[in-house]
């Protein structure tokens, strides 16, 4: 399967502000021309006309002969400006989709992350039907495991609510303890005062959002972790008593379908079990009776045949 990133139509705004940096640059020298004397002063418009260059260029250039390619064995991706994969699928651990961008996890502890996909969703289903699942851990350890996880994603989130209240308290604080008085108004006690609360909103914004960049980096080990439980529970757990024909899944796991049959006879029908908020199994529905396999939803032909690691 070939990545498709998003084609780069012509950016109006960004060609302005490529026009504004190409006029700052020229008025600079255009001025500087007119009145050597005046460089110093006209100096600021030549590092706004750079700096809005050295913005917009780069992302002209993003994702600028990007591909990504996933054949039966490996993966092969130039993407952004100088990333690069080039592995094998056993080499990858896990695989998420969000809008636009592809997450990929490495066994080595990379993460590909790659913007600037338009099939993001179906690239990372080829991955997780492909890659290996290694994982030996009973689901209560690795429900434990998650729970931890979700503990300190909560203390995470708690940490960062309570440092976004803290900035907006010591705006107040400052205010109050200096009267409510103009900058220009404010004597020496005000200044130390001022002072201080800003050291203090300074720390406060680093913690925070170094608080909220932890608390982000549990997102994907959360999901995986679910992935985990939820596929170790379906090829481990017991199947529905019946006469079992195959048994199928979908890539990201969420639930088990068992065909069931008549001994000498051609009619199927299926259940689907889902999983309740404690990881359980339970039969969510049960289909008709179907003359033959033929006759089946033509959804069946998009989920994963599990029945060889099921029926062991």
């Amino acid at each position: 399967m070939e990545g498709m990133f998003l084609r780069k139509k012509f950016n109006i705004w960004l060609f302005l502000l490529f026009a504004c940096g190409l006029f700052f640059i020229g008025l600079y020298i255009f001025l500087n021309i007119v009145d050597p004397k005046a460089t110093s002063e006209l100096l600021t418009f030549l590092i706004m006309g750079i700096l809005i260059i050295l913005v917009v260029i780069p992302s002209w250039l993003l994702n600028f002969g990007a591909f990504i390619h996933i054949d039966e064995d490996s993966i092969k991706a130039k993407y952004h400006w100088f990333g690069k994969i080039d592995c094998k699928l056993s080499d990858v651990t896990f695989a998420v989709a969000r809008v636009n961008t592809l997450i990929i996890q490495l066994k080595d502890g990379k993460t590909h992350t790659i913007m600037g996909i338009e099939n993001s969703w179906p690239l990372a289903s080829i991955i997780r039907r492909n890659i290996p699942f290694e994982v030996t851990e009973q689901p209560e350890i690795l429900m434990e495991k998650l729970n931890n996880l979700k503990a300190t994603k909560k203390n995470g989130l708690i940490y960062v609510c309570s440092g976004v209240a803290l900035m907006f308290v010591i705006v107040f604080v400052t205010v109050f303890l200096t009267g409510e008085r103009e900058m220009h108004e404010f004597s020496n006690i005000d200044w130390t005062i001022f002072a201080i609360m800003v050291a203090t909103e300074i720390a406060t914004a680093v913690a925070t959002f170094y608080f909220a960049g932890k608390t982000g980096k549990n997102n994907i080990p959360i999901e995986k972790l679910q992935y985990e439980i939820q596929r170790r529970i379906i090829e481990t757990q017991p199947l529905l008593p019946g006469f079992v024909i195959a048994v199928y899944t979908d890539e990201n796991y969420t639930g088990r379908i068992t065909l069931f049959g008549y001994p000498h006879d051609s009619a199927v029908y299926y259940s689907v079990q889902e999983f309740d908020s404690d990881y359980t199994l339970f039969r969510a529905y049960t289909s008709d009776v179907y003359g033959s396999q033929e006759e089946l939803p033509a959804d069946f032909e998009t989920l994963i045949d599990i029945t060889d690691k099921v029926l062991h």
